[in-house]
């Protein structure tokens, strides 16, 4: 049989590059390298062919906005895996994989995603076919860690998710589906068993260990949150997010939000150039920390769990969390019909472990009711 051939849409752009490096590492998958120039595309193709064996690697054009582009590319292809920041076309290109009869993964983040490829989960069932969404670490890695930490008790009660990111970005257009976010900022977290809209008075401060220590969280909107609760019957669950530097906390995303009152989407060029310079600037060194913090009871007693991932630069997170599902994919561990999120059908344990190994430090500690404890790696 012949080895798949994994077409990564936007391939040629930062997450792309990495996550097809990591692929051609861990796996014996052909990667066809795809995106709006073709020429970026087969150059990085010839690089990566002269960096790994058996010229695996080829470059197409495909336009995320150009469906028979699309269909062209994806006939070549056994499955897509999506990296671009087009979110706005996220409908036509699973439409576009389906038409083709391949399988899907994206790692867009913007929440809407999910509601927009739900539209088609009917049709993705009955062809039979595996659509992923909200892959990476964030989202993706709160619902791994919170189905991670659930083996540890008999009684769950409380699981809290925080992440801290400090990132050099190169280009203003990679922050654009950020920005979006930020202007349609809401947050549901559950607490006190009944889910409540999160408000200034639901920031958290989370310790994120020696590199960011202690930091003030607000909480994000992450719709993989929302089935937990009722899966574990936990009191209290969300994912909160600590700030990214002064400048962009207080002057780039107050002006995010001024300018979306003036009119909608006014004002996105500047805007992530702002930001963009505002993060390159005064974020200081790179490194992204993900943080459980969970508790619940075991045989009566009292039990703390505290997960803590940490990799000094975002982009190799994101391809290493990404890659650790499609090992589990390529297996056909996780291969059903149907659209699931990443952190709902992965084996958190394995997935852990794999990420681990792939330079991901990850470690738990787990605290008893008698004060006792123990930290171990994934």
């Amino acid at each position: 049989m012949k080895n798949k051939a994994i077409l990564v849409l936007g391939g040629y752009g930062v997450a792309g590059s990495v996550i097809s490096r990591l692929l051609l590492k861990e796996t014996d998958v052909n990667i066809i390298i795809a995106g709006r120039r073709k020429e970026k595309a087969e150059e990085l193709s010839e690089q990566l062919n002269k960096e790994f064996p058996g010229n695996r690697v080829s470059g197409r054009y495909a336009n995320a906005s150009d469906l028979k582009s699309l269909m062209k590319a994806f006939r070549e292809a056994d499955f897509v895996l999506v990296s671009t920041t087009t979110a706005e076309h996220a409908k036509q290109v699973a439409q576009a994989a389906l038409d083709a009869e391949i399988d899907y993964l994206d790692i867009h983040f913007q929440q809407n995603i999910v509601s927009i490829l739900n539209e088609l989960a009917p049709s993705i069932e009955k062809g039979s076919r595996c659509f992923i969404t909200q892959a990476g670490f964030h989202p993706g890695l709160p619902a791994v860690f919170v189905r991670r930490a659930a083996s540890y008790f008999s009684q769950y009660r409380k699981a809290v998710t925080g992440i801290a990111l400090k990132a050099q970005i190169e280009k203003p257009t990679a922050v654009y589906e950020l920005i979006e976010e930020i202007r349609e900022h809401r947050a549901d977290i559950f607490k006190d068993g009944k889910w409540k809209r999160a408000d200034y008075r639901d920031v958290i401060k989370i310790d994120f260990g020696s590199q960011f220590g202690i930091c003030s969280c607000h909480p994000i909107q992450l719709e993989e949150i929302r089935p937990l609760p009722q899966m574990f019957g936990l009191e209290e669950v969300g994912v909160y997010e600590a700030g990214y530097n002064w400048f962009v906390d207080n002057i780039v995303i107050p002006l995010i939000i001024i300018f979306n009152k003036i009119r909608k989407g006014w004002g996105m060029s500047f805007l992530a150039r702002l930001f963009v310079w505002g993060l390159n600037t005064f974020s200081g060194s790179q490194g992204v920390v993900c943080v459980l913090e969970a508790e619940g009871e075991r045989e009566g007693k009292p039990v703390k769990v505290r997960i803590i991932a940490r990799h000094e630069d975002p982009y190799d997170f994101t391809a290493i969390a990404v890659v650790a599902c499609m090992l589990q994919y390529l297996d056909d561990s996780i291969v059903k019909p149907g659209l699931r999120m990443m952190g709902h059908i992965v084996d958190p344990t394995r997935f852990l472990n794999d990420m681990d190994r792939m330079g991901v430090k990850i470690r738990t500690q787990v605290t008893n009711g008698n004060g006792g404890g123990q930290t171990s790696s994934e």
